[in-house]
């Protein structure tokens, strides 16, 4: 019996035990709080870098103004056509020279010849002017240098404003021409006709009709970039025939490559017409007096492509005219 009750109560008591024991690990002695680990010491954060503001946003665009037709670009007319002027503000005379005016209007001319020879037999050089270039100082630098080296320059007005008439000016051009040698001594065989622009074709025609009508005969023509239409006009002046010039009759037609005012081809006709004179085309193409304006210019690219050649021409007439003298 003994040994039976050992056998019960010893596993109750150990099971009571382990029951005990579970209970007390919880509700005793609260369990001892781990030692907290030391927190990492953090290095303190570098300042982000700070972006500008933002501009403010872009005004409005103002709101569009009325539309308004815009007015259409004028092409400027070049040579031949309008000057801004027609007579000069001052009497212009170059410096040692003396000047005489004769006629009146349209069959006008300005005479320039060197002080104290008037009675004095000289070359004379007839210088015919652009279109309504009336004015004499537009091309003085050159006339004074032909006055210095001894020549009397012819001057004819052969326009009168607003120069609208094309079907004139030759006319004009002999009737000054005519009142002009009424008071100049001529040396005989050493005229020379020179122009540009519309007076480049003028001397040509001059040359073909100056006998018809009672007066000398030139020696020469200088014919600077000649031309007969003008852009503002519909009416070319007209042309004569050529082959009127006489034999031996030394004419140069200069056409510049760039003249966009009146091209090469009246010069190229002057040549072609005038078959039984000895006449010669030269093209300019030199950049700096090439363009229609340049022979009223005095650089010394002109002097040289202009000023020199028509030295040459009135030096020339002196040889002719002596051995036409000679017995």
């Amino acid at each position: 019996m003994r040994g039976l009750l050992l056998a019960v109560f010893v596993p109750v008591l150990i099971v009571i035990g382990v029951l005990a024991s579970a209970v007390l690990g919880q509700t005793g002695a609260p369990a001892e709080a781990p030692t907290p680990l030391p927190s990492p010491e953090v290095a303190p954060a570098a300042p982000l870098p700070v972006s500008p503001p933002p501009p403010p946003p872009p005004a409005p665009p103002p709101p569009p103004a009325p539309a308004v037709a815009a007015e259409p670009e004028v092409e400027p007319v070049p040579e031949p056509g309008a000057e801004p002027e027609f007579a000069p503000e001052t009497r212009f005379v170059p410096e040692g020279a003396e000047r005489t005016d004769v006629g009146a209007g349209a069959q006008a001319a300005a005479i320039f010849r060197p002080a104290r020879s008037a009675n004095r037999p000289t070359p004379v050089v007839v210088f015919l002017h652009g279109w309504v270039a009336i004015d004499p100082s537009r091309y003085g630098r050159w006339i004074g240098h032909l006055v210095r080296k001894g020549v009397t320059v012819i001057f004819p007005a052969y326009q009168t404003k607003p120069a609208y008439d094309t079907t004139t000016p030759l006319g004009n051009v002999l009737a000054g021409v005519r009142a002009a040698l009424g008071q100049v001594v001529l040396e005989p065989g050493r005229l020379v006709i020179a122009g540009h622009s519309v007076g480049g074709a003028l001397a040509a025609d001059y040359a073909a009709v100056a006998a018809d009508h009672g007066l000398p005969t030139p020696a020469a023509v200088f014919s600077v970039y000649p031309g007969r239409k003008l852009r503002h006009l519909k009416v070319p002046v007209p042309a004569v025939d050529l082959m009127q010039i006489a034999p031996g009759t030394r004419v140069i037609a200069l056409a510049g490559e760039r003249d966009t005012s009146v091209g090469r081809g009246t010069a190229r006709r002057i040549v072609a017409g005038a078959a039984r004179a000895d006449a010669r085309l030269v093209t300019v193409r030199d950049d700096a007096v090439d363009l229609h304006r340049a022979p009223r210019t005095f650089s010394g690219a002109a002097q040289r492509t202009f000023w020199a050649p028509l030295d040459v021409l009135i030096a020339d007439t002196a040889a002719t005219s002596r051995s036409a003298t000679a017995p």
